[in-house]
């Protein structure tokens, strides 16, 4: 699909967005490049390939993100690695560990020390632990939610997997995704409920296990409130 299918009335156009996006990415900042695209990365990085621009190193950058938003873990890998050929770039470093995450490459831990050795202000060393470690950090959170709302909990299962599903990436899922709320609220009646927890993304963004702990109590808490059908700022706990 074009990307002048995406929005209408007026909105700025597909392209202004991504030409906006692509000088950010040549500024450095990558972050509020994907902010600026939004959705549907997968038709802007087609869009990005047909944009008469200089395939540069920012050009890369953004070209990397895209195709990692969209489930393209090789094409994410191979962009990257382009861009930091042409220039050192914490962002892409830390990218690139994450990209090799999903390819279960070897080296992507050397790809986050890199990240974090040069700019240790934004980016941690990954903090790693066992399945069973993060699963008992896990039951720590749930009991840390007051007791009044864990009793109308007993139908929802606390589940660990690695990563988010690759084909929901595909579809718009983020692919840093921490946590996942599934099935009806507290109001509704339907199929047992499912709080999933994603333990790399949780990894990813800590360097120690008192930060883990901290990380995987808050992503609980904001999991479980979907359960009862609250927004963040409702919670009372």
């Amino acid at each position: 699909m074009p990307l002048s299918r995406w929005f209408r009335g007026g909105a700025p156009s597909p392209r202004d967005r991504l030409v906006k996006a692509l000088q950010q990415a040549r500024d450095g900042d990558t972050d509020g490049a994907i902010e600026t695209i939004a959705e549907r990365f997968s038709d802007a990085l087609e869009e990005l390939r047909a944009l008469p621009a200089q395939v540069d190193a920012g050009w890369l950058r953004l070209a990397a993100q895209l195709a990692y938003r969209a489930g393209g873990m090789p094409a994410a890998a191979d962009f990257a690695q382009q861009a930091l050929a042409q220039e050192e770039d914490a962002a892409t470093w830390n990218l690139l560990g994450r990209v090799r995450i999903w390819l279960k490459h070897p080296e992507a831990m050397t790809a986050f020390h890199r990240a974090a050795a040069l700019r240790p202000d934004a980016y941690v060393v990954p903090h790693r632990v066992s399945r069973d470690r993060f699963a008992r950090l896990a039951e720590a959170a749930l009991a840390s939610i007051p007791e009044a709302f864990q009793r109308q909990l007993t139908n929802t299962m606390i589940v660990v997997d690695d990563l988010p599903d690759i084909d929901a990436v595909r579809e718009g899922e983020d692919p840093d995704l921490l946590g996942l709320y599934e099935g009806a609220t507290a109001l509704e009646h339907g199929l047992p409920e499912r709080i999933v927890l994603y333990q790399r993304n949780h990894e990813n963004i800590v360097a120690d296990d008192a930060e883990l702990a901290e990380q995987v109590r808050e992503t609980m808490r904001h999991e479980v409130g979907h359960h009862f059908g609250m927004a963040e700022d409702e919670l009372p706990y």
